[in-house]
């Protein structure tokens, strides 16, 4: 896939001995009780799971591919939070690079033609852990490239001092600075919506808006949901300066979404030591299932009451659990077309 100067990367990188293990101190305060949702659509989903665990692991399976392979600047971590239950989860940067950009990417290829669902959306849960031995920091980005592999756009976490916070990328403009910051060695969950025959697009952090309805490329390039990207860009000139930071990736989705429909998200989310209950709204034309996990492993949908079948007419969802005793439980509502 080329970079984002046009140019195409190789993969003839030299093999290097990796740096021991990194060791993570990632905490789950972003999202104590975290709501995941899913939808009809489904063009990608994957809580890599089936991944190999290892250094350059990550590129190679479900279609992932990237540039400095052996370089062990990506690859599949097992059980890295400790706690957390998110059993495998992947990562890029920390190590010596051969280049001053890495990028790991899914092809997705989806370019919708009259009568197709004309949104994309993705819900991935990423975190930025700080450099530890190194005094350099350099930025990480979610990135959309079209299926020729031109650059359209992106979201950069940018962990150096003096831009510190969240940008976003419209392909040719500079980066526009969102006013959000992240917080090094914690998960968040981001979301964000691509219009694209409007070439438009929105996100959001835990629930916070970046940005809304801005230009989701201002170049010339064909605008279709081509490839999904996680990058490390150095800040410095050459590889050698680069830092030991890195980016952790989870659970990550990528759907596609008729129009008129709202980002989905609950209204309330209210916890007490007796019951937990989620509030959302129920739109005309789906069907919704609470899922819950003690683990964010093993999910099920065996709870009184959690299925909201062929829902009719547009209006306020509720569920309530009563389970208690618990030290946690996470939820997640499951939207799908009704058939």
């Amino acid at each position: 896939m080329p970079d984002r100067d046009g140019s195409t990367s190789t993969s003839a990188d030299s093999m290097i001995h990796p740096f021991p293990r990194h060791i993570i101190a990632f905490i789950l305060a972003s999202i104590p009780l975290a709501v995941l949702t899913a939808e009809g659509g489904l063009l990608y989903r994957t809580d890599f799971e089936n991944f190999v665990s290892g250094d350059d692991k990550w590129v190679g399976t479900d279609g992932w591919i990237g540039n400095n392979i052996g370089r062990a600047v990506h690859g599949i971590d097992q059980d890295v939070i400790a706690g957390g239950g998110l059993g495998k989860t992947a990562f890029i940067g920390f190590s010596l690079p051969s280049s001053t950009l890495v990028f790991v990417a899914k092809p997705i290829n989806y370019s919708p033609q009259p009568g197709d669902l004309p949104l994309v959306r993705v819900e991935t849960l990423v975190g930025i852990q700080d450099s530890i031995a190194k005094t350099t920091r350099d930025s990480f980005f979610v990135s959309v490239y079209n299926s020729s592999g031109g650059y359209l756009a992106g979201i950069r976490f940018d962990n150096r001092p003096t831009t510190y916070g969240i940008w976003r990328a419209d392909g040719a403009n500079a980066d526009h600075d969102t006013g959000v910051i992240f917080y090094r060695g914690e998960l968040h969950l981001l979301s964000f919506t691509v219009n694209l025959p409007t070439n438009r697009w929105s996100a959001e952090l835990d629930g916070i808006p970046l940005f809304e309805d801005a230009p989701f490329t201002a170049t010339t390039r064909t605008v279709g949901f081509g490839y999904l990207a996680y990058e490390w860009q150095l800040g410095a000139a050459t590889a050698t300066g680069y830092g030991d930071n890195w980016m952790l990736v989870a659970d990550t989705v990528v759907r596609s979404a008729p129009l008129g429909i709202e980002p989905f998200k609950p209204s309330s989310f209210i916890h007490t030591a007796a019951t937990t209950t989620l509030t959302w709204p129920g739109q005309k034309g789906f069907d919704y299932q609470i899922e819950y996990s003690n683990d964010l492993i093993d999910w099920r949908r065996d709870l009184t009451g959690s299925a909201f079948p062929t829902i009719l007419v547009d209006q306020t969802l509720t569920f309530q659990d009563a389970a208690s005793g618990l030290p946690r439980r996470f939820y997640r509502v499951l939207r799908t077309e009704t058939p």
